[in-house]
């Protein structure tokens, strides 16, 4: 009589995506202590170098003051410099990993997923970075607003390393924007406590409360410290008082 009343998941859409994806906070999150001079001193000693590990501990170096320092131009160049020196075939996919994390801290999500692409290719790489790089690979696609892939990109890491919390951040996001909302509060729940309660898991978890009452369970009234005191969380039973 009334016909059907189908259901649409709702999709929101994306406000900002640097405020979306918290990148702002995380890098306030972080308090660098650079002493003085120590930019020049990698400097003169990358210059210096002349075996394989002295390069690369100089290079390490200067790249950790270029990234305190928003100097993520400079690094990217330094690493370009250096990408086809033969002493640094061993750490070439480390190196385009930082080159792509230098493009991702300048927002330009397109030039790093090259970077992280191209550490991928490489023959010799850890499992650690591996990981950190298919997972780098997913927060990119979400910038991208890629959603689809940056889901598969995120359980690809997940597959990869099943502790990784932002493996697990990621693909929350990616599923929520898809309309997977029950989904999405699982991962973000996984985590919250693989992280053991850092702040941007909570708040991710938090906002996909306030967004979907009903859908998912009311956690606005958690703080990060409730994960941080706990090693597991219980649930409680609506039957237990």
């Amino acid at each position: 009589m009334y016909g059907h009343i189908h259901m649409m998941k709702t999709r929101p859409k994306p406000l900002n995506m640097k405020e979306e994806l918290y990148m702002d906070i995380l890098r306030e999150s972080v308090i660098y202590c650079i002493p003085a001079g120590l930019h020049d001193w990698a400097i003169k000693a990358r210059r210096s170098a002349t075996t394989a590990d002295s390069k690369i501990d100089a290079l390490e170096t200067l790249l950790k003051v270029c990234a305190a320092e928003g100097c993520f131009w400079e690094g990217i160049n330094v690493i370009d410099q250096v990408i086809s020196d033969p002493d640094m075939t061993e750490h070439r996919s480390r190196l385009l990993f930082l080159a792509g994390e230098m493009s991702a801290g300048l927002y330009e999500y397109d030039k790093a997923t090259g970077y992280y692409a191209r550490s991928l290719a490489c023959a010799i790489r850890t499992k650690d970075q591996h990981i950190a790089t298919v997972t780098k690979l997913g927060f990119c696609n979400l910038y991208r607003q890629d959603f689809n892939q940056a889901e598969e990109w995120s359980r690809w890491a997940i597959k990869l390393g099943p502790h990784s919390w932002e493996a697990w951040k990621n693909l929350g996001v990616s599923l929520e924007h898809q309309g997977q909302i029950e989904e999405a509060f699982l991962a973000y729940f996984k985590a919250v406590f693989l992280s053991r309660g850092r702040v941007i898991t909570v708040m991710h978890m938090i906002r996909l409360s306030q967004r979907h009452p009903g859908i998912v369970p009311d956690v606005g009234s958690l703080k990060a410290q409730v994960y941080r005191e706990y090693d597991f969380i219980r649930p409680v039973s609506s039957s237990t008082a």
